[in-house]
Formats: C-alpha cells, sequence, structure tokens
C-alpha cells in the first residue's frame, strides 16, 4: 500500500515539474522564480511536500556538494556557489615565461586567474614562451624560404630561430662579379664586370715591359707582356728584379773582379778579388811583392831563410833588411837612457841610440854627468849626482817676511840657487812671537797695552805705567799658554802666563822694557784715583763685592755643568766689567781675581802676591789685601804677574 503510495506522488512531483519549467527548488515550500509575473508564474502550484529528502519538485535530485560544473549539485537554487573545490588553490608553473595563479570557477569551468601568466605560443625571442623548460624550442619563425634570388651563383635559404633571432640560413647573396666563370653577381651574365680587367699587368723593372689584364676562359691572362728572362753578365737587368747581374760575385770572383770584363792576373803569382779589387794573394816560389802593387806582379825575385835576424840580408824577402828583429837587452834603461832599445847595425853588431841629453864620450859610451839640469844624464839613476842639495829646502828674508822654496839648478846649469820668492817688506811689531819687522829679532820693537796711572811719592806725584792685562807668553792663544818664554806681552784674549817663579816674571818684565809692579804701583793702579778708592777692581760700584763681575770663587767658570760651581782660568779680558778705571781709555783689567799677581820682592825670597785667583774668595780678591808671599822657586796654576814702568812706552 506505501509502495505505491510512494509511486503516485514520485508521479505527481514528476509531473508537475514538467508544467513549471521555474520549479528550482521543489521542498515543502517551493522557491519563487526569479522572474514572478511571467504568464508561468500565474498557473496554480501544486501542493507537494517532501516524502524524502531526496526528492523534490521538478525533478532536481542532490549529488553532492556543490563544484564548479554550471549545475546546482546541492539543489540550493543556486549554481556554482559556496566553497568550491580547488577554487583559490595554487595553479599554474613558474617555468619561463610564466607565473603562478590561483584557481578560479568562471562559466561553470576551472580557470587559473588571479596573477596567473599562462603559456603562449613559443616565438623567437630567446625566452620560454610556452614554458615548458626549453627557449624558443620548435625553431620559431623557421622554415620560411629567405634569401635574395635562385639566380646565377645566388640561392635561396631557409629562416632559423638562432639565439632569440630569425636568421635567414643557406642564402647565397650576390657578390662582385670576377673572371671565374661563374654569374657571381646574379645577373645572368658571367665574367663581364672584374675589377682587374684591361688594368696594367706585367713587370716594368729591367727589360720587361707591362701588358694588360684579359679574362679569357675564366682565368685573368695578362697579353701584351714582356717577362723576365735569365740573367747574363751583360750590365741589363735581365730577369728584371731591379738589380742588374746580381746573381753574378764581382766582390770576390776573379774572373769578373769589380764588373763582367775584368778578369784578375798576377805575374809570377796567384791572383785573388778582394773587395771588388784585384790583388796579389800569393807569390811563386822565388818571387815576392816587394812594392806591394798589383800591376807589376810578384816582381821582387829573393831566395827566402826565414825570420830576419842582425845580418845585413832580406831573410824574409819583403824589401827591408835587418828590421823588425828582437834587439838585446844591452842599453840602460836609467834616467835619460829610459826606452833607448839597441839598434842592429847592419853588419852583424848593435849600438845604443842614446838620445843627446845623455852624457856620452865620441864613441857613444856614457861618461859621469856635469851639468845641473834635473835629468839622470849618465843614466846611473841619480839626477843631478855632481849637485847632490838639489830639492832640499831653502829660505829667504828672516821672520814674518821669509820665503820658503827649495835649490834648483841655476841657469848656468853649474850650480844650485834657491827658487824662494822675494821677501816682503815688514810690518809694524807686534808682541805675538813672530819677528814682524823682520829684523831677526821677534818682539823686540813691541809696543804692549800699557796703561797710565798715577801715584803719590812722598810730597810728589807721578806718573807710572801698567799692563792693561795680565802678563801672556807671546805665543798664547785663547785656548793655550804657549811655549815661548823671552818676553811678557799684554794681550787681550790671551790665557795668562802661569806655573812661573819669580825671577822668571822679573826677568819676562825685563825683556818687556819694564819690570815688575811694587806693591805700591800694583795697589795704587787697583784702587785707582777714585774718591773712596776702590776695594775691587771694578769699572763701577767698586766699594761693595760683586760675585759675578770677576773671576773668582763665586763665578761659576762652566755654568752649562749643572748644579756645580766651577773654578778656572779665563783668557786675559774676558769680563767686560773686571776693570780699575783711570779713565774711559786708560783700563787695567783683572786686578782681582783670575791669577794671583806677583810684585817686587819685599826681601829675598819674600815674594808677594797680589789681587788673588780663579778659586778666591771676595776677601783675598781685594785691592789691599798683601799677607799672600811664595819663595823664589813657588811655581802654581793660579800664579802669574804683570809689568810696570817709570817711562813713557
Amino acid at each position: 500500500m506505501r509502495r505505491g503510495l510512494l509511486l503516485f506522488m514520485a508521479a505527481a512531483l514528476s509531473w508537475a515539474c514538467k508544467v513549471d519549467p521555474y520549479c528550482l527548488d521543489c521542498r515543502e515550500t517551493p522557491t519563487k522564480p526569479p522572474d514572478a509575473g511571467t504568464e508561468a508564474d500565474a498557473r496554480p502550484k501544486p501542493d507537494v511536500r517532501t516524502i524524502d529528502a531526496q526528492v523534490f519538485l521538478d525533478g532536481c535530485t542532490s549529488s553532492g556538494p556543490e563544484t564548479c560544473d554550471g549545475i546546482d549539485n546541492d539543489c540550493n537554487g543556486k549554481i556554482d556557489d559556496g566553497q568550491l573545490p580547488s577554487v583559490g588553490e595554487s595553479c599554474g608553473t613558474d617555468e619561463g615565461e610564466c607565473a603562478r595563479g590561483t584557481w578560479e570557477c568562471v562559466d561553470g569551468k576551472l580557470a587559473c586567474g588571479g596573477t596567473a601568466v599562462l603559456a603562449k605560443p613559443e616565438q623567437c625571442n630567446n625566452k620560454d614562451d610556452d614554458c615548458d623548460g626549453v627557449v624558443d624550442n620548435g625553431d620559431p619563425g623557421g622554415g620560411v624560404s629567405c634569401g635574395t634570388t635562385d639566380v646565377g651563383e645566388c640561392k635561396r635559404g631557409r629562416t632559423r630561430c638562432v639565439e632569440g633571432k630569425v636568421e635567414c640560413e643557406g642564402a647565397i647573396e650576390p657578390a662582385d662579379e670576377a673572371c671565374d666563370g661563374k654569374d657571381n653577381d646574379c645577373d645572368n651574365k658571367f665574367d663581364e664586370e672584374d675589377p682587374l680587367l684591361n688594368t696594367a699587368c706585367g713587370v716594368t723593372a729591367g727589360l720587361c715591359s707591362p701588358g694588360k689584364w684579359q679574362c679569357k676562359g675564366g682565368k685573368l691572362q695578362c697579353t701584351g707582356a714582356t717577362g723576365p728572362s735569365f740573367e747574363v753578365c751583360d750590365g741589363l737587368d735581365n730577369n728584371c728584379d731591379g738589380t742588374p747581374d746580381e746573381i753574378y760575385n764581382f766582390t770576390t770572383d776573379v774572373n769578373r773582379c769589380g764588373n763582367c770584363e775584368t778578369q784578375c792576373k798576377v805575374r809570377d803569382g796567384i791572383p785573388k778579388c778582394e773587395d771588388s779589387k784585384c790583388k796579389i794573394a800569393a807569390c811563386n816560389p822565388g818571387f815576392h811583392d816587394k812594392n806591394k802593387i798589383y800591376d807589376d806582379g810578384c816582381e821582387y825575385e829573393c831566395n827566402f831563410q826565414g825570420s830576419e835576424i842582425c845580418n845585413g840580408t832580406d831573410d824574409d824577402c819583403d824589401g827591408d833588411i835587418d828590421e823588425d828583429v828582437v834587439p838585446p837587452s844591452i842599453c840602460s834603461t836609467f834616467g835619460e837612457c829610459a826606452g833607448t832599445v839597441a839598434k842592429c847595425l847592419g853588419t852583424g853588431g848593435w849600438t845604443c841610440p842614446y838620445k843627446d841629453t845623455v852624457s856620452k864620450d865620441t864613441s857613444g859610451a856614457i861618461i859621469p854627468e856635469t851639468t845641473c839640469d834635473g835629468k839622470d844624464n849618465d843614466c846611473n839613476d841619480v839626477v843631478d849626482d855632481p849637485f847632490p842639495t838639489v830639492g832640499n829646502p831653502c829660505s829667504q828674508g828672516v821672520g814674518a817676511c821669509t820665503t820658503k822654496g827649495k835649490l834648483i839648478c841655476n841657469a848656468a846649469k853649474n850650480g844650485v840657487v834657491c827658487n824662494a820668492a822675494t821677501p816682503p817688506s815688514g810690518t809694524a811689531e807686534i808682541c805675538n812671537g813672530i819677528d814682524d819687522d823682520c829684523n831677526g829679532t821677534p818682539d823686540d820693537k813691541a809696543s804692549d797695552n800699557w796703561v797710565p796711572f798715577t801715584i803719590k811719592i812722598g810730597s810728589s806725584t807721578v806718573t807710572r805705567w801698567i799692563y792693561a792685562y795680565e802678563a801672556s807668553r807671546p805665543d798664547a792663544t785663547d785656548s793655550s799658554q804657549g811655549t815661548m818664554s823671552h818676553r811678557a806681552c799684554a794681550s787681550k784674549g790671551k790665557l795668562p802666563w802661569t806655573n812661573v817663579t819669580y825671577g822668571e816674571a822679573a826677568a819676562a818684565c825685563t825683556a818687556a822694557g819694564g819690570s815688575l809692579c811694587t806693591e805700591a804701583e800694583w795697589e795704587r793702579a787697583c784702587t785707582t784715583s777714585a774718591n773712596p778708592a776702590c776695594t775691587w777692581s771694578y769699572a763701577s760700584s767698586c766699594t761693595t763685592y760683586s760675585p759675578n763681575t770677576c773671576n773668582g770663587n763665586d763665578y761659576d767658570y762652566d755654568p752649562a755643568t749643572a748644579s756645580v760651581n766651577e773654578d778656572g782660568l779665563l783668557p786675559t779680558g774676558t769680563l767686560a766689567s773686571c776693570y780699575a778705571k783711570w779713565s774711559s781709555t786708560a783700563k787695567v783689567f783683572d786686578m782681582s781675581g783670575n791669577v794671583k799677581e806677583f810684585t817686587v820682592a819685599r826681601s829675598q825670597g819674600i815674594n808677594p802676591l797680589r789681587g788673588g785667583s780663579y778659586d778666591s774668595p771676595a776677601g783675598g780678591m781685594s785691592c789691599t789685601l798683601d799677607f799672600v808671599v811664595a819663595d823664589g822657586t813657588f811655581v802654581f796654576p793660579s800664579v802669574g804677574f804683570r809689568c810696570c814702568r817709570d817711562t813713557a812706552p
């Protein structure tokens, strides 16, 4: 009963859907067609209810989830709606020129869209357009006929894709026409325009003459030309290479020496050609070329004996007698004989041809020399034997005027003379250990630096003179005290004369025209005429001690040595303000310090020392200190002296 009811309902539904084409949803509540208002919409709808979830109006049967196929698979009245299989998933490829995209449902079909770049037909562009992993595969653009023509030597080819470009392969294009029996320019004519046609050809040098190029039988041929021939010795260029007779050796060929006609011949000898000239190569036995002339051949007949010897005979047949013989070592080689070589006399004897400066007798034998000429005339290795002083030093003049030279031979060559220059004129004498005025006595008229001062003797005031500087030796310098002792000098910038005894000091002053100063003279010169009198020998402020005005113990002799106050002897007049001032020009230096100075003895062996030295304290350098004395043998590095005199210098 139930089976029959179901069949009935199915038949009813099937009928109902056939009569209602807009029945899209045949469930219990039919869905209204989207375009209501039509005639079909006015028809009555059967009231059909779902008996089974799989049976709907208009025969729509669900086939499962919706897919992209243009069908309402899930019978919800919508086609290809919802989440469809594959849609949105990746599709395509990144191979070649392609790019991947995503699947889309378009008109009931899956389509690869989004950013996808799809394959295209392959083109000749060096790219993989069809995205199969191969560039320009299938020869795109190839296989097409190309080229100009198939006439003559020309031929059409076929296109081919080569490295991204369509090229024509196998085609032969027109070329310049040439004489080769071919239609090179593909104009249905051949050999008509070769560039060499009717141009000059052949050789133009020597005896050759040119012709013209003609095309015959597909080959260029030179017609009308005169070609080269075999070279013969005639002065002409037969083979047309630019050089006539070049195959012949005119340099050394005795048959063609220098040219084609000259043949070398030598009388009584053998010829040769050398540098294109005929010469004598050798002479026949017994004949010789004495004059070295080719034209008369071997003109000298001579019996050859071998090497030349001193015998008056032409042993080697060269036309010379006794030449180039080795001389014996029989000649002297000293002095003026040097270089003399024994000479053959031509009779088997030898002689020594000494030059004229050699002292010889009439037979040519060497004899002792008698002249003075600076030469070893008798060849005994001694120059000017009779005059042994030649070359010795000599001089003319005396003192500073002395000129020096050496003894030489005189003009007459019979004695010697000094070649020193004529002595110059002398100069004014100064105290320096030199004979400046050239009178034979050094320093005899030297004017020392004497300073006048006044002293009261009894009731009278008299003038005396004193050395401006401490006494120094004549040859003293600023770094050496010297060694001369013939007199004392008063010179600025010299080291004072120390290590001297009282007697030596007195004698030195006497030789200088003065004497040692008395204590009264010395003290007066030191204290000057100032009022009050000076206590120390200072240019100013001389009553107050100044540690650095004069060279005493307080003065630092070597300030470069840090933290040490050193004492030492200074050259005279070094300290500019250490002087007793009598006037602007009368100044007596270093009376305080530098060296202690001897004065006239108080009695035998009691010799006063005044003024102090470089190692004395302030009191020891005062002008009035007078208790230091020395005996007659006392010497010391800090003790010196100065001189005084009663009369004007």
